[in-house]
């Protein structure tokens, strides 16, 4: 069982200025906002080989419970039994159901990011080409992790704080995609990139959603033509 706690009021030495005063106001704000890193002990330690493995199998296990039966109908006893380890195992390694979907989720986004920046690698030399391959890596990126990315989203119309997480990667992606474009030499203000970023990183996701859950008769290589095409049309703007 848990342990139990005594909570000690503990009276906060009165700000000595009104900078002060405003300091301790953004300390408690700061405290309030949820992290997007972790702060498990385990988060940023040095683990062994086979604890390791068994982290990562808590990660995939959970993600595939998330899929499965959706964040909210998902408890840390269900990931412990289907990974086939102790509750205790469990908080191990994560403090909370929370902390295991944060990871999760860090890890899809991260993987987002590296792809969308490589798009502004692309030879100019051969645009079309380029971009039709990018656009064949992020999909395949979805294949592997567009589950999940859904299943976040889900879930976060319910709970505020990954809400908050998700617009924050959200925002980090638009930017990286609207340095990638600018790259290739889209044109326009700071403000204008990324609402064309934020509009084609949208349109990549449904598309892939409608074209390959919901199996609409298209040819891969004649959908990853015609959105080239729309790409370069936008970086032409």
């Amino acid at each position: 069982m848990p342990k139990k706690t005594t909570d000690i009021a503990v009276a906060e030495p009165r700000p000595k200025s009104a900078e002060d005063s405003e300091q301790v106001t953004k300390t408690k704000r700061a405290e309030r906002q949820p992290r997007s890193a972790p702060s498990h002990r385990s988060a940023n330690a040095r683990l062994r080989k086979r604890a390791l493995q068994t982290k990562d199998l808590l990660v995939s296990t959970a993600k595939a419970l998330f899929l499965e039966y959706g964040y909210a109908a998902t408890t840390i006893d269900n990931i412990a039994d289907a990974a086939a380890v102790s509750r205790a195992s469990f908080y191990t390694y994560f403090s909370s159901k929370m902390e295991i979907m944060i990871v999760a989720g860090t890890d899809a986004r991260d993987t987002s990011c590296a792809l969308l920046k490589q798009l502004g690698e692309i030879d100019s030399g051969n645009l079309q080409a380029g971009i039709e391959t990018w656009i064949d890596k992020y999909f395949r990126f979805l294949e592997r992790d567009g589950g999940y990315i859904l299943t976040w989203q889900q879930a976060a119309l319910k709970d505020p704080a990954l809400r908050k997480l998700g617009m924050e990667g959200s925002q980090r992606a638009s930017r990286v995609l609207a340095e990638a474009l600018q790259q290739l030499g889209a044109r326009g203000s700071q403000s204008d990139l990324l609402i064309r970023s934020l509009a084609l990183r949208s349109m990549l996701d449904r598309f892939w959603y409608h074209w390959w859950l919901t199996v609409t008769p298209h040819e891969r290589q004649d959908v990853l033509r015609n959105l080239a095409t729309m790409i370069l049309a936008t970086i032409s703007i």
